[in-house]
Order: C-alpha cells, then sequence, then structure tokens
C-alpha cells in the first residue's frame, strides 16, 4: 500500500527539487529575477521528473510481475475506436475543467473575475515583460517536443493505472480510490502556478480533471483513450516554447 501513496504523491516534491536546483543554477547564473523564470522551465522540469517516474515505475512493476505495455492497453485494431473516445473524453473532461476555473475565479475575485485573469496565470507586469534568454527558449522547444510523448502516460499510469486500483481495493470503496490520486494529480500541477491565487484555481480545476478521468478509467477499463486524451492537452502545452522561438519572443 505504501507503493500506491509513493506513487501517487511524489511528483509533487520531485518537481520542486527540480525547480529549485533550476533556480539555484540561474541565481548562480547571475538571473536575479529568477524566479520569475520558473514557469517557463516548466516543461524541462516535468520531463526530467517524468524520466525518473518513468524508471520507479517500470522496477516497480517488473517486481510485480506488470508491465506499462499491459497497464496502457494499447490495441492496434482499437486504435480508430481508441482516438474518437480520447477526443470525446476531452470534451467531456474539459467542461467541468473550465467551469471549476471560472467558479473558483468567481469565488476569488466575484464579478470582476476576468480582469484578474492575466494577473493569476501569467503574473505581474515586471514578469510578463521580462527578457527570456534565447538558448533558454530553444532548450524549452527541444524539450517540448518530447513533453507530450511522455507527460501524457507516464502520468496516466501513475495515478489513474497503477495508484487508483490499488487504493480501490485496499480500501474497498470506488470513490476513495479515485479521490486520493486525484488529490496528488491536482497538488503536482501547482508548481505550474505563477501566483497563490493560480495555484488554488490550479489545484480545484485538476482535482475536477482527475475525479473525472478516475471514473472514466473505472467505468471503461481502459487507459489508453485517456492518454490519447491527456496527449492533446499536452500537446497544445508544449508546443507554445516552439512558437515563441519561431515568433521571436
Amino acid at each position: 500500500m505504501k507503493k500506491a501513496w509513493l506513487v501517487a504523491f511524489i511528483r509533487l516534491p520531485l518537481l520542486f527539487i527540480c525547480l529549485m536546483v533550476l533556480y539555484l543554477l540561474f541565481h548562480f547564473l547571475g538571473k536575479k529575477s529568477a524566479f520569475t523564470l520558473l514557469p517557463i522551465l516548466s516543461t524541462l522540469s516535468f520531463t526530467i521528473v517524468n524520466i525518473v517516474c518513468f524508471i520507479l515505475l517500470y522496477l516497480l512493476l517488473k517486481k510485480e510481475g506488470q508491465s506499462m505495455k499491459k497497464l496502457i492497453g494499447f490495441r492496434s485494431d482499437f486504435l480508430v475506436k481508441d482516438i474518437l473516445f480520447g477526443f470525446l473524453w476531452l470534451l467531456v473532461l474539459y467542461i467541468p475543467f473550465l467551469l471549476a476555473v471560472t467558479g473558483t475565479m468567481f469565488l476569488l475575485y466575484g464579478t470582476d473575475l476576468f480582469q484578474h485573469f492575466q494577473t493569476v496565470f501569467v503574473g505581474d507586469e515586471e514578469s510578463i515583460s521580462l527578457a527570456v534568454p534565447r538558448w533558454l527558449i530553444w532548450m524549452t522547444a527541444s524539450v517540448s517536443a518530447i513533453f507530450p510523448f511522455l507527460n501524457a502516460p507516464i502520468e496516466e499510469l501513475m495515478y489513474r493505472g497503477y495508484s487508483q486500483p490499488l487504493f480501490i481495493k485496499e480500501y474497498e470503496k470506488v470513490w476513495i480510490g479515485i479521490v486520493i490520486p486525484s488529490i496528488g494529480f491536482a497538488l503536482q500541477h501547482i508548481i505550474l502556478a505563477t501566483t497563490l491565487q493560480g495555484a488554488i484555481v490550479y489545484a480545484v480545476a485538476f482535482f475536477l480533471w482527475g475525479i473525472g478521468s478516475g471514473i472514466i478509467y473505472h467505468k471503461q477499463k481502459r487507459l489508453f483513450p485517456l492518454i490519447i486524451c491527456h496527449f492533446i492537452v499536452n500537446i497544445t502545452f508544449g508546443i507554445m516554447p516552439i512558437v515563441f522561438l519561431v515568433l521571436g519572443t
């Protein structure tokens, strides 16, 4: 049971350690405003952590006589169907996600919520106008090319494929088995926030995304469609540094 808790919650401390190492590195290189660069480095941080988690999960599954391939459940004869389900789950999950973002912003700011979106999710004017080194954008853009291919399967394997069934089996309650990994899933995403308010919004929104994904996996019993869904989201996020590079910003 300790393994389920480890897999469900290890990513946040690993991401925090990774970002702090990057922060110290940039501070050592003379970037006085290194902290404002950390959100830009999130793709790099997540990729490093994904590699560590891949090794961890591989060793755990091998010890238990399982494999990632089996948990993923890829079947060539189901490929088209799985892709269609991936787009369907994207729609199903995105609606409550957007409602959670809007609802949490409303609770924080009332009817003025839309005036605070930029500050909450991007930061203040100083961080927005920060000149990002060209080499940093090149490095981030390069990592972004492989980010979706690692992040989507690793996160779905850890939270839904591995942890969730173990929690359900241990507590004999489906809702507990879905909620606990969803908390871990939500907590890891607060590392993306540039403000405290942003962290709160991310935590609520990604918690609901985790709940929805957990219910889908429990009902459908197949992980690959959720990986497709997750991949679509990640490739959109991962391509942003490449766009910045092309535009020269």
